[in-house]
């Protein structure tokens, strides 16, 4: 119960403080459409008296926190449609994104580590694989995703291609740590095939920090998804989080950060709740004769 508290109150804290950053950003007041001449003075004045109900950033956020009480996420102006439908429409695509890009990106990622672990005197791989995950760390997800557009690739090969060198540098450095345990030396020597030694001793070893490597990747796939959904035109949530940006969608914008506050504190928890039951199996299956 603390934690699922723990939890709420982070998460309404990001929405405030979001919703404060939107509301005292320069022009969050300004509407595109005041400057389009063909609108009467009432037409604006009723555009002006629209922004300012969302003057006093507190006041929007404790309506919000009302409505949500009642299953009511708002309304967007600049989509003219219930919030809550929005999400919806657009989670599947995301979430797709994510598993796909997450799954890949894991795969090749601690694919190429292994073998750095495993032939430690490998330097020449090593070296090789390092200098490519440095050199594609360099690139903005952005110009990942313009490059991957340009050859017609989908959204979720750019998200593999940003999360791979990442995951790969700090997986590299698990995988060596591991490999040069003494137990793992030992297991060796007595003719444990390596397959039994990666799972048993390498992976085992290494889980409790792979388990909160893998909460810091989703948080990092669900940042990198923005950019890349705005350039690949992918109709998700990061791209309806750039368009609520853009416009200045304040409840919009209050929406889609509590969402990825609750994922990103969701998975960073579930990796804590994990990691001590890992430890204890660990230890325990060390102690046992």
């Amino acid at each position: 119960m603390p934690q699922l508290v723990r939890m709420a109150l982070l998460v309404l804290a990001a929405g405030l403080i979001g919703a404060f950053l939107a509301r005292y950003s320069p022009g969050a007041l300004v509407d595109e459409r005041e400057l389009d001449q063909r609108l009467s003075e009432d037409s604006l004045t009723a555009l002006r008296a629209t922004r300012g109900e969302d003057a006093n950033a507190g006041a929007t956020f404790a309506r919000y926190v009302r409505g949500l009480a009642r299953g009511d996420l708002g309304y967007s102006r600049s989509n003219h449609a219930p919030i809550r439908e929005l999400i919806l429409d657009r989670a599947p695509e995301t979430l797709r994104e994510l598993a796909i890009g997450l799954a890949g990106s894991w795969l090749l990622g601690l694919g190429f580590a292994i073998p750095v672990g495993r032939w430690r005197r490998a330097w020449i791989y090593d070296g090789a694989a390092s200098l490519t995950a440095g050199l594609l760390l360099c690139l903005p997800a952005a110009l990942v995703a313009y490059l991957c557009l340009a050859a017609g690739s989908k959204s979720a090969v750019v998200l593999v291609i940003v999360l791979t060198p990442k995951i790969f540098r700090f997986t590299r450095n698990l995988v060596v740590e591991a490999y040069g345990a003494s137990h793992v030396s030992m297991a060796r020597a007595r003719g444990i095939t390596e397959s039994r030694i990666l799972w048993g001793h390498v992976l085992r070893s290494a889980a409790p920090q792979l388990l909160a490597l893998a909460a810091t990747s989703a948080s990092m796939a669900i940042g990198a998804a923005i950019p890349i959904e705005t350039i690949c035109d992918v109709p998700g949530l990061g791209r309806l989080a750039w368009q609520a940006a853009t416009a200045r969608d304040l409840p919009l914008l209050v929406n889609l950060t509590m969402l990825v506050a609750l994922i990103t504190i969701a998975a960073a928890a579930l990796a804590e709740a994990m990691t001590p039951a890992e430890t204890t199996a660990r230890r325990e299956g060390a102690l046992s004769p």
